[in-house]
């Protein structure tokens, strides 16, 4: 089916394209990377396979009140998190033209009493996260690829985590460099021994760091309170699951 485009708009940033095909409405910063989808027709469920590695860190902590989402993109996850926790939201991007988007074309209702989005460069000097956070997602992406953040903007992130709370990275296994650095800084700040979750079939590999080693005791209790989730949680969690490398002292 060939392609429709939605909406097209240019910001400072660079060229911002919503595109249409198959019944998939996606998000582009002018090349063929989506950086954002969803099915409207089944919008319980994610699109894309790392998204539901990603809400691994939702069962894995035992209260996330407070979930920040750095790389807002199209709002899907920060979407499909008020629809099915009960946590709130606290957004940031960059580019202020994708709130408007993400309320057109991905459902996304940006008066939500839970929803706090912001807009702000992350890697700036100045800038400051949402502190406390309980969970943080992080999936910074350009039409380059990664975004590095600075080693201060790490430890600004780090020192907001609350305590037991974690922070989880979206990261490309065909830019290593890129993957050792952000180990190299987020092991500063946390153990680094990160639970880590290889997407199948895609280059996508999730790592979820925290400041205690992850123990088996801790995959156990997240499995129960998956058990306990709504059911389009618990659909988008249980396969992720089955992604997840073994913890250190039970490879082989």
């Amino acid at each position: 089916m060939k392609p429709r485009v939605l909406e097209r708009l240019v910001d400072e940033h660079g060229p911002i394209e919503v595109i249409e095909q198959g019944g998939e409405v996606a998000l582009h910063f002018g090349n063929h990377t989506s950086q954002s989808a969803w099915r409207p027709a089944e919008p319980e469920q994610l699109c894309f396979a790392y998204y539901r590695a990603m809400m691994l860190p939702v069962a894995l902590h035992p209260d996330p009140a407070r979930i920040g989402v750095l790389g807002f993109g199209g709002g899907v996850l920060a979407k499909f998190l008020l629809e099915h926790t009960e946590s709130s939201i606290h957004a940031v991007d960059l580019r202020p033209a994708l709130a408007p988007l993400a309320s057109r074309h991905f459902g996304l209702a940006l008066d939500q009493p839970r929803l706090a989005l912001s807009f702000a460069d992350v890697s700036a000097p100045d800038w400051q996260p949402p502190a406390p956070l309980d969970v943080v997602l992080i999936d910074l992406f350009d039409q380059d690829g990664m975004i590095r953040l600075p080693d201060r903007a790490v430890e600004r992130l780090a020192e907001a985590v609350a305590p037991g709370g974690m922070v989880c990275l979206n990261l490309w296994r065909n830019h290593m460099p890129a993957v050792v650095e952000a180990h190299r800084q987020f092991s500063s700040h946390f153990h680094r021994d990160a639970l880590v979750a290889h997407v199948p079939d895609r280059l996508n590999t999730v790592m979820t760091y925290r400041r205690e080693a992850w123990q088996p005791a801790d995959l156990e209790a997240g499995v129960k309170r998956l058990t306990a989730a709504p059911a389009p949680l618990r659909r988008a969690q249980g396969q992720a699951w089955q992604w997840l490398q073994p913890l250190r002292g039970q490879r082989r």
